[in-house]
């Protein structure tokens, strides 16, 4: 897809594609090729998208060092000798990959049953195809065991569908700061996470918007707060339900409002808001009454006030309940009747759910016969135990990983390395690059990147559709998902005379499925395939009648907000939101012995695991490292820089001290999926996570997770060293390459005996 938007030299030319990584931004890029040799030689961000604005992130610049990489699997591999690290592969053909795999597959079919082979995939990829389509279609047919993907956003995605619906504001936090008074960042560092909201947010700063950022973190994005508030982890459903009560007893509560459009309201009012008074919720987050009084007025002062949640709230184990306390916020004062009020964590359940997703996914081809949880990949594996809590017969026996590296992306990550070890489990990885997982696998294939496919991104951060079409032919044999599973289909015997399920091309689905004009998804009301294509972005439709919620009623049971939920309810659930103390958080006895509780949250340099494999940015990252107030890391005898072991009862793992002023006492801050071949001890701070599920919406605990710190021994530090250097000829050659050493003549030896002397007794 071809664009004349910015000028190139003769014999190259500019192609429009859009940026597949977990985001909310979803940047629409333009990227210049040389004509002359079909290589990609520039990137750079679409001036003419109106989120983009022409600018990327520190991650995404850099992505021609991510498509041009040495760590790219560019062709089929069977592993010779033991799995795990250290495992050896010898390159082989496609044919002999596949014949491999689908071998594989029709052996475990015929012995144990299509439910024996489970997939395992998320969100390498955020393309509507490469992340759901031909694949679902597939596992569809073979009847393959179900996958339930919550390894993320479910407590915040079903916490909102319990309470609007499939319902969100029309404006995205960019729309949003162009007119709101006051804009509420909850447990959201849009710097590090969604840096395209930042010039929106100073822009609305300097017109007088006032910026509230909440966390418990000192980041990037609350050192450009007015407000910085800073609740215990954990504790954000008091603070919300405080928040409310101050206002209710106040009369600054919009009575009309919760009569005409919420169910429940009454008992909020009379029995569940009266168990949180000032002293009680000051007591609970660590906050001053006078903190939660005055902010609660200042969010009463105005219904044009926006609150955007981010997912991190979403992976507490009382993460449910404190995601439905914020999301009713905007309904005690009615913020929802201004175009920019309201509230939520993105609006993903409407863009990526409204599609005919029966047609998409083709669920008339077969039924799934049990289902794992994501999460709990490590029980399903090591103790064959599915979703339900009931035992597997037969176990798991054939495990397929795509989008996905949950050798370090899943929960109690030495469970899962002890499955994927399992001498009867056949393990399949499609991947773009040599990630952890690949090191259990039997067979790895190699993936494409966005530069070498068409796709079609439906954001979950704003309103915008963008397109992708291929800019360069795939690297060595590497190849998309959807062809993969195309392949795969046809090896197994599922392509069936007259039915389009395995044939359909790309483009045939992103335009037949997605592009129904409103028959199904009213946020495509009067958009066309042919709209896309032009610019290679569309907005959705939100002035779509069938979305005007205050007019026509919302998407919910009851026809209203359900402050009172009664789905909740027959789950044994409080129907109302409330605040319950976390397990394994501020309030559990636990912390006796592991008195700090980690967040585990995302890199500034890195999406998960992607892009670790760019040298730059693994500079830029440098090492793990983990964020501890002054008082702790004295208290420990810890000091900046010193590598340290954290650790409880599931596991350890090592960071390099960071000691943030400001941060809160009794919390500390580390990086999450950082690659576990990365870190002194190969695994990350998953180690120390359990496979506990949220109190509803079944998404993982990440950060209800307590740990104890210490200072790493000598040992460690000296073994650290060398494996960072790559031994003694590493540190020889990163020497060389140190510019500070420029004209500097020395030899080995030389080199050798300056080691020795600056690093006593790490060289021996």
């Amino acid at each position: 897809m071809q664009t004349d938007k910015i000028k190139v030299p003769k014999g190259h030319s500019v192609h429009h594609v859009t940026c597949p990584h977990d985001c909310p931004d979803s940047c629409s890029m333009l990227v210049t090729r040389d004509d002359s040799t079909g290589r990609a030689v520039r990137i750079e961000g679409d001036p003419t998208h109106p989120i983009t604005r022409g600018y990327l992130c520190n991650k995404v610049n850099h992505y021609l060092d991510f498509v041009y990489n040495d760590n790219r699997v560019l062709y089929p591999h069977k592993r010779v000798g033991p799995k795990g690290p250290g495992a050896r592969f010898e390159r082989v053909s496609w044919d002999e990959a596949l014949d491999t795999i689908t071998g594989n597959f029709k052996h475990v079919i015929d012995e144990y049953g299509s439910e024996a082979v489970q997939p395992y995939s998320y969100s390498g990829t955020m393309g509507m195809v490469g992340y759901w389509t031909m694949d679902s279609r597939f596992w569809n047919k073979m009847e393959a065991a179900g996958l339930i993907q919550s390894i993320c956003i479910f407590a915040a995605m079903w916490a909102g569908l319990h309470t609007y619906g499939m319902a969100h504001p029309n404006m995205s936090v960019h729309e949003a700061a162009e007119e709101a008074d006051l804009m509420i960042l909850w447990g959201a560092n849009l710097v590090s996470t969604g840096v395209h909201a930042i010039p929106f947010i100073r822009e609305a700063k300097e017109r007088g918007m006032k910026l509230v950022v909440i966390d418990p973190r000192v980041t990037r994005t609350t050192m450009m707060a007015d407000w910085h508030i800073q609740p215990r982890p954990g504790t954000d459903a008091a603070l919300a339900l405080g928040m409310m009560k101050v206002i209710v007893d106040r009369g600054l509560h919009d009575l009309e409002f919760l009569k005409e459009q919420t169910n429940g309201w009454e008992a909020l009012l009379e029995t569940e808001l009266p168990k949180y008074p000032l002293e009680r919720v000051a007591e609970i987050t660590g906050l001053t009454t006078a903190e939660i009084e005055k902010f609660a007025l200042e969010y009463a002062s105005t219904k044009k006030s926006y609150i955007r949640a981010n997912y991190g709230l979403n992976r507490h184990q009382n993460a449910g309940q404190m995601c439905r306390s914020i999301l009713v916020l905007p309904c005690i004062t009615g913020a929802w009747r201004e175009s920019c009020g309201g509230a939520c964590f993105g609006n993903l359940e409407e863009m990526w759910l409204r599609w005919d997703l029966d047609k998409l996914h083709r669920t008339d081809l077969g039924t799934r016969k049990r289902s794992i949880n994501m999460v709990q990949l490590g029980r399903a594996l090591s103790d064959h135990i599915d979703a339900e809590g009931k035992t597997m017969d037969p176990p798991i026996k054939s495990l397929f990983v795509y989008n996905s590296d949950p050798a370090n992306c899943a929960p109690n990550t030495n469970n899962v390395r002890k499955g994927l070890m399992r001498d009867d489990l056949f393990v399949a990885v499609h991947e773009t690059f040599w990630t952890d997982t690949c090191l259990y696998a039997d067979i790895v294939i190699p993936a494409d990147t966005q530069l070498e496919r068409t796709d079609m991104v439906a954001t979950y951060g704003n309103w915008y559709y963008t397109m992708n079409r291929p800019v360069i032919e795939p690297l060595g044999e590497s190849v998309r998902n959807s062809e993969l599973f195309r392949m795969l289909a046809q090896r197994m015997g599922y392509v069936e005379e007259g039915d389009n399920a395995f044939t359909q091309t790309d483009e045939e689905i992103i335009r037949d499925v997605m592009f129904d004009e409103g028959e199904h998804n009213p946020l495509m009301e009067g958009i066309t395939y042919e709209d896309i294509l032009k610019d290679g972005f569309v907005r959705a439709n939100t002035d779509s009648e069938r979305r005007n919620f205050l007019k026509n009623g919302w998407p919910t049971d009851s026809g209203k907000i359900d402050i009172w939920c009664e789905k909740l309810k027959e789950e044994g659930i409080n129907p109302l939101p409330s605040y319950v103390p976390e397990i394994e958080g501020q309030e559990d006895p636990k912390r006796k012995d592991y008195p700090l509780q980690v967040l585990s949250s995302a890199a500034h340099y890195f999406i998960g695991d992607s892009f670790q494999s760019v040298p730059r940015l693994q500079a830029m990252m440098s090492r793990p490292t983990v964020e501890l107030n002054p008082e702790d890391a004295k208290a420990r005898g810890i000091e900046d820089g010193d590598l340290c072991c954290m650790y409880n009862d599931r596991g350890e793992t090592y960071a390099y001290a960071v000691i943030i002023d400001g941060l809160l006492p009794g919390v500390c801050s580390t990086q999450k999926q950082f690659k576990g071949s990365n870190t002194p001890n190969g695994v990350n701070i998953n180690a120390l996570n359990s496979e506990m599920l949220t109190d509803f919406g079944t998404s993982p605990t990440f950060y209800s997770c307590l740990v104890e710190i210490k200072k790493a021994s000598e040992d460690m530090r000296k073994q650290t060293l060398l494996k960072e250097w790559g031994g003694l000829q590493g540190y020889i050659r990163k020497w060389r390459e140190d510019p500070r050493n420029d004209g500097i003549e020395a030899t080995d030896d030389e080199i050798i005996a300056f080691a020795k002397e600056q690093h006593p007794g790490v060289f021996g």
